[in-house]
């Protein structure tokens, strides 16, 4: 039946939808994106589901032809949804590290190194530089840290000299050690106002990176080849290089294996055996003991340099007070712990710990000596009478505050002290 000439505009519409519908228009697949393509290749179920509000009519339909090729939205809560496939963020840093310059090793370097000689630790000195550019900066960066290193003791120019040696395996070759030294030796002049003895210790610096190779001999002999005349070398004719190079020079050449120049600043504690350590504590407990003189002792323990393992020198005190067991051992200690205390040399949790170590082997002291027990509590009493001990650390007694009972034969009276 023919169409009348009404019809004919709503079929020639429907006509056309169909043949849209029969051969859609698609874009090329070159001109599509990752995601587009695994769309069309099936990897994921597209449901762009459009639904359509106008007057209730076509109320739930697919939308236009091709809408599967648009972007979407990725629900987690799907139970397709597969998180490697979900488009990943990318954000790209232009960070670029700080290019240090010699004016900022004070406000960047030096805090680093000034915790460095509180905890030791090179791995984590090398990570925080590693954060700065010191492409131009490394020569001025070993003369500073030999330097600060001048400044401080034997212990930090310890860890100094061990930090030049690791700086080598990530940092700064030989060559930059060349000249930071020679920066340092044109500099002693200034550096001597304030460390009269730093021209001999930076010789022992020179001679020390030599034995660890950090630098080779060859630095050291190039001042006295008259042939050699290098640019900003340090002249000989200053009096302080020629003690400083003079003072190298001899070290290495006194150590021909330079084994000895690896304890060149000397055995502190910090660096020994805890056996070695012990003898040490030991050996200051009974030099006071000869020489009655309280204040070499803390010196001498202050130097030691190891605050973490006070506890030994509160512990082996005891100890031997108890095991020469008369007045003047006692109140020799007790005079030593209170000038440990007062100079918070030693402090009170090191001291509670070194007492807690002797109370737990009390019993073992008294099978020495038998009224152990009864001079540990007249020592710890006596600390309480000068007024530089706390509660605290008297409760750590056995018999602290301890009553009696007529259960235990005493006719219910107190126990009174014996002292």
């Amino acid at each position: 039946m023919p169409l009348s000439d009404t019809n004919k505009p709503q079929s020639q519409s429907i006509e056309d939808l169909i043949a849209q519908l029969d051969s859609p228009t698609l874009p090329s697949p070159s001109a599509l994106s990752v995601e587009e393509r695994k769309c069309l290749k099936g990897k994921r179920p597209v449901t762009n589901f459009v639904r359509h509000s106008s007057n209730g009519a076509n109320s739930h339909t697919w939308g236009a032809p091709g809408c599967e090729l648009a972007d979407y939205y990725i629900d987690s809560k799907d139970p397709n949804y597969d998180s490697e496939e979900a488009p990943v963020a990318t954000i790209l840093h232009s960070h670029l590290p700080k290019e240090l310059d010699p004016d900022d090793f004070d406000h960047d370097i030096k805090p680093v190194i000034l915790e460095f000689f509180q905890n030791g630790d090179t791995v984590e000195v090398i990570e925080q530089l590693k954060a700065f550019q010191l492409s131009r900066a490394r020569p001025h960066l070993v003369a500073y840290l030999v330097q600060m290193a001048l400044e401080s003791n034997n212990t930090s120019r310890e860890l100094m000299s061990r930090l030049l040696r690791d700086l080598t395996y990530e940092i700064v070759n030989e060559e930059d050690c060349w000249r930071g030294f020679d920066m340092l030796l044109n500099n002693l002049k200034e550096i001597t106002l304030d460390n009269p003895d730093a021209a001999e210790k930076s010789g022992t610096f020179v001679a020390r990176a030599v034995a660890d190779k950090v630098i080779g001999r060859r630095y050291i002999d190039r001042f006295y080849d008259a042939q050699i005349g290098e640019q900003n070398m340090p002249d000989l004719s200053d009096g302080l290089v020629l003690k400083s190079v003079d003072s190298a020079r001899l070290l290495v050449t006194m150590n021909n294996h330079l084994n000895q120049l690896s304890h060149i600043w000397g055995n502190k504690g910090g660096f020994l055996a805890v056996t070695e350590l012990v003898d040490k504590i030991k050996e200051i407990i009974q030099e006071l003991y000869d020489s009655r003189d309280v204040d070499e002792a803390v010196r001498c323990l202050k130097e030691l340099n190891v605050p973490h393992f006070h506890h030994e020198l509160v512990f082996e005190a005891i100890d031997f007070a108890l095991q020469k067991a008369n007045d003047s051992a006692m109140d020799l200690m007790v005079e030593f712990f209170e000038k440990l205390c007062r100079t918070v040399v030693v402090t009170y949790d090191q001291f509670k710990m070194g007492l807690v170590r002797v109370v737990d082997i009390i019993q073992d002291i008294c099978l020495d000596v038998p009224n152990a027990m009864v001079m540990l509590e007249k020592m710890m009493n006596k600390c309480d009478s000068r007024g530089f001990i706390n509660e605290s650390i008297l409760d750590v007694m056995p018999n602290r505050s301890r009553k009696r009972f007529v259960s235990e034969g005493d006719g219910g009276k107190i126990k009174e002290d014996v002292y």
